[in-house]
């Protein structure tokens, strides 16, 4: 359809509207592409991860430990956990400015902080989950823009960057866990920001080195500062100062890379710094020592500290200190006091084959069940397989074939990235023997195996006349079966009412949820029992 250019905007239609406006995209120049796109992914990001996120209203997974660390904060009690505190403290914002809009006003909730874990069904029944769930949901959207913005500098083409930023939007795992009260949205966010700075940095000298790798170092402080985890990422800033000197050897650039380095390390130490003091200034009462929580809390504190709770000594750096080091000494104990296996644990060495899904709850209304499961999308887990795998085989031609070796930053990229991957992955093979570990926590190598696929098609289209001759109509593909792959698992994710029938269909062809609730075995049939006599 086309539409006169000389008719005035007040004279069209709405279906003329609408095709105007798709002619002028069609011809539109990459940048302004880039800009509409970007805006796109923002939109099905804020659908995908910040509609509804009161249902289910009742706790599960990790939430019941979270909502009582987050009741703690609201009573200012002093208090440690098993992760750094940050995340807390945007959970303990929601909440606040939930009261705020007048959410929850009228909810009771002060017994949630007198232990470390609740029962879901002691949560009260009219309290509203939307205020501790939407910083997260909100984390997630920018998350969806951070990797928009990540793929359009490895890729360099706006429709590339769109398609490729569908593995996150569309992406059922991050979805169900990025909508609930947990940690993992704000660790991906800052870590997807440190990676999208560390990008900057790779390659070529930024023009301000010294800002652009502090700031790398305040976001991987930051990640760290929600889940220890993340300190790993701190492998990218070294491979990159690696790169540089081994190119240039000079004294010069070796001080040069050595204040690079300093940047990275002040940046992070002041980030670590800068949270603990604030949660020593946001919770300055002492624990209750009548609950539970407050007795596992006050052995892990120091007497210093605890002279600062009783109002005996004011706030000094042997305060934070004495607070830092409690806090450290409570995760520790945390951490060896952990289980080593447990049923919804899984291998880090079968992560990149989703092994395996949590089920987090079940509801059963009498005929259906809704569910919260966290499962993947499969086409977005298949194609991260085939990043990495592709990834390997372009490295090692590069490095084994002299006629197809290729110098290009797209190379080193990929070379590096592929690195981080490997990195990320045997840190958790490792930490996996120590204590018991989730699917989830494979998120952040997730992201790496889809920015692997992404530079991966880059650099094949480049190389093989046949994709990049139908380069988008692969492109229109994948999309495609990404999203109806994400359809199809939706009701998993957003806990919609399934009968058996519609649950089972989601178990074709792999078994993917146990469907509930599962069917009884038969009672076995009563064995007679031998009379005396008839011995």
């Amino acid at each position: 359809m086309t539409t006169d250019a000389n008719v005035p905007a007040a004279a069209l239609t709405l279906r003329q509207k609408i095709a105007r406006f798709a002619h002028a995209l069609w011809n539109a120049d990459d940048k302004t592409l880039r800009w509409v796109l970007g805006v796109l992914i923002v939109i099905l990001a804020v659908f995908n991860f910040a509609r509804d996120i009161n249902n289910p209203n009742r706790a599960f997974w990790d939430e019941s430990y979270y909502l009582t660390s987050t009741q703690r904060y609201e009573e200012g009690k002093a208090q440690y956990a098993s992760h750094p505190p940050l995340g807390f403290m945007f959970m303990d914002a929601g909440v606040k400015v939930g009261y705020m809009l007048g959410v929850n006003t009228d909810v009771n909730t002060h017994a949630l902080g007198d232990l470390k874990k609740i029962d879901s069904r002691v949560v009260p029944k009219a309290y509203n989950f939307t205020p501790i769930r939407m910083p997260s949901a909100l984390f997630a959207v920018l998350s969806a823009l951070l990797f928009y913005l990540i793929i359009l500098r490895l890729n360099g083409e706006a429709f590339e960057a769109f398609v490729f930023s569908l593995l996150f939007v569309f992406e059922n795992a991050y979805i169900v866990h990025f909508r609930a009260a947990h940690l993992d949205s704000y660790q991906f966010t800052f870590t997807l920001g440190s990676i999208l700075v560390w990008l900057h940095t790779f390659g070529k000298e930024p023009k301000r080195p010294l800002l652009m790798y502090g700031l790398f170092g305040l976001l991987c402080g930051l990640s760290f500062m929600v889940k220890v985890n993340s300190l790993v990422m701190l492998a990218l800033g070294a491979l990159s100062l690696i790169r540089a000197v081994w190119i240039d050897r000079s004294r010069q650039n070796w001080l040069c890379q050595i204040g690079n380095g300093a940047a990275i390390a002040g940046a992070f130490v002041a980030v670590v710094v800068t949270v603990f003091t604030l949660h020593v200034v946001f919770n300055p009462n002492l624990p209750n020592s009548t609950t539970k929580a407050g007795q596992r809390d006050l052995r892990a504190m120091g007497q210093t500290y605890k002279d600062y709770l009783a109002d005996k000594r004011g706030l000094s750096p042997a305060v934070v200190w004495d607070a830092t080091a409690g806090y450290y000494k409570y995760m520790k104990y945390d951490f060896t006091g952990e289980v080593k296996t447990e049923p919804n644990g899984s291998q880090p060495a079968l992560w990149p084959f989703m092994a395996k899904a949590i089920s987090y709850r079940w509801d059963f209304d009498g005929k259906r069940t809704a569910y919260t499961h966290m499962v993947g999308n499969p086409v977005d887990w298949g194609l991260g397989i085939v990043g990495i795998v592709g990834a390997c085989v372009l490295v090692l031609r590069r490095r084994f074939d002299k006629e197809a070796a290729q110098v290009s930053q797209d190379y080193d990229r990929l070379e590096a990235l592929l690195a981080m991957y490997m990195i990320f992955w045997t840190f958790h093979i490792y930490l996996g023997i120590h204590r018991v570990m989730y699917i989830y926590h494979y998120f952040i190598g997730l992201s790496l195996s889809f920015f692997l696929v992404a530079l991966s098609f880059k650099i094949a289209a480049r190389q093989i006349p046949l994709i990049e001759k139908h380069r988008f109509t692969i492109l229109c593909t994948i999309s495609v079966a990404i999203a109806g792959s994400y359809l199809f698992y939706a009701p998993l994710t957003y806990h919609h009412y399934l009968t058996r029938k519609q649950c089972e269909w989601r178990n074709i062809p792999v078994t993917l949820i146990v469907c509930q609730p599962s069917r009884k075995k038969p009672a076995p049939l009563p064995t007679p029992a031998v009379s005396a006599r008839s011995l």
